[in-house]
């Protein structure tokens, strides 16, 4: 798989996780209590693990941009 093919589902995989986490915090938040709660106490936690792992691959396929970026010489 090419390169820029990785950056963009790295990419696409943060935005849904970055969207998916705050919906799934809401959802638990009401329905506190409820059976429903614990199953999307499971996706949340799911959410953000996968958000994790795609931030360290996202790191990973932009290192040399993020890198020229930080450390320019001006």
């Amino acid at each position: 798989m090419k390169t820029q093919n990785k950056r963009a589902i790295v990419s696409l995989i943060l935005l849904v996780t970055f969207i998916m986490m705050p919906v799934s915090a809401i959802i638990i938040h009401s329905t506190h209590g409820m059976a429903l709660s614990h199953t999307w106490l499971h996706f949340h936690v799911l959410f953000g693990v996968v958000f994790i792992v795609a931030g360290i691959f996202h790191i990973v396929y932009n290192w040399k941009a993020l890198k020229n970026y930080f450390f320019a010489k001006k």
